[in-house]
């Protein structure tokens, strides 16, 4: 190589060095979060009060515990011994081995992260390969009969029955989901044979050792979200926007804005999605294990879509008494929880991904 071509390689590599796109795109984030804190100090400062309350009030008192519970279940092993007989419904509904059901079974009772963390331990013991957990992530993601029946149902809407309605909906979109992502990701379906704990005099304070570290990261997380609402909200120029915002971000707060208001059918829809604060919450939970953040939010999106139209199906053969922010209560049916345009984006939003979901290929 001559000493003309030699330099010409090294500039182009320093240019290219130098207008790394994830680099600019880290600076100008960077800067942007800088100029945020300055002009919206206020905001931000109401936000981060706000998100350790809700932390402090509704987080951890829901969460520590069956966080610290599931840890002991799967350290201990006893995850394990309950999912065994459902291993050939694991296999043949969601094409994986049967350490995943007991994840999955933690993520229905425990809610949006738990799954996660419940994955990521089972990763790091062994009991799932790298691939088998991954997959496991994107399928147990939902939320807990707690949120849904308790907050959801009794305290926003004034009935339980539209809790249970939406339960019913987010079980059939997590199963269907998951289907789905059995068929489009492959992964060997054999357990592992991972490490067990169980005999260990520390197992106790292991697994109350990892709730807290994984508390602590998901409580980072809703802080971070409740400080991006409130400056949302100063920003914003319609309220609608403001509250489908909040609920994209961060979904208890967005459950609070959209009952009352909006059709059932589309709370629905940010409760299967889940919202960015859940998504960097199962993040933060993963440890060593890493996921296609891509891949986790087009199947949120589907999971989103698939809770609408199981809710709405609902409403048409159960139609609802809700009590909304108003002085009377109306019946919640279908005809009043979803539009026309709404449905017909749902479709094609359907037939868009069943058209799609044979081209999607998937690094291993």
């Amino acid at each position: 190589m001559s000493d003309e071509a030699y330099i010409l390689t090294v500039i182009c590599m320093k240019v290219k060095e130098l207008f790394d796109f994830r680099k600019i795109a880290s600076l100008s984030a960077a800067v942007a979060g800088i100029m945020i804190a300055v002009v919206f100090s206020k905001e931000c400062s109401r936000g981060i009060l706000s998100g350790i309350m809700f932390c402090v009030q509704a987080l951890v008192p829901s969460l520590f515990f069956f966080m610290a519970v599931s840890a002991f279940a799967v350290k201990s092993g006893a995850a394990l011994i309950v999912s065994r007989p459902l291993g050939k419904v694991t296999r043949a509904l969601f094409g994986l081995p049967y350490p995943s059901m007991a994840v999955i079974l933690l993520s229905v009772i425990g809610g949006y992260p738990v799954g996660a963390r419940a994955a990521a331990m089972m990763y790091e013991d062994g009991h799932l390969s790298a691939e088998q957990a991954r997959k496991t992530v994107y399928t147990a993601v939902c939320a807990g009969p707690g949120f849904l029946l308790n907050f959801v149902g009794t305290a926003l809407l004034g009935s339980k029955d539209a809790g249970i309605l939406l339960l019913t909906a987010q079980l059939v979109s997590l199963t269907v989901t998951g289907i789905i992502i059995g068929k489009v990701i492959k992964c060997d379906v054999d357990a592992k044979r991972g490490s067990s704990s169980c005999n260990s005099p520390n197992l106790l304070i292991s697994s109350v050792n990892d709730a807290s570290k994984a508390t602590f990261a998901m409580c980072a997380m809703v802080i971070v979200c409740s400080s991006a609402i409130e400056v949302i909200a100063a920003v914003s120029p319609d309220k609608t926007v403001t509250d489908i915002c909040a609920a994209l971000t961060e979904i208890t707060t967005g459950c609070g804005m959209l009952c009352g208001r909006y059709p059932l059918a589309l709370i629905a829809f940010f409760i299967g999605f889940g919202g960015i604060s859940v998504h960097l919450q199962i993040y933060a939970s993963l440890g060593k294990l890493t996921i296609n953040k891509k891949l986790f939010f087009l199947f949120r999106i589907i999971q989103g879509i698939i809770t609408s139209a199981a809710t709405y199906i609902l409403l048409m053969v159960f139609p609802l008494e809700v009590s909304v922010f108003n002085s009377t209560d109306s019946a919640l049916t279908a005809a009043k929880s979803a539009t026309l345009a709404g449905s017909a984006a749902l479709i094609l939003c359907s037939l868009i991904f069943m058209a799609t979901i044979n081209k999607l290929t998937v690094r291993r």
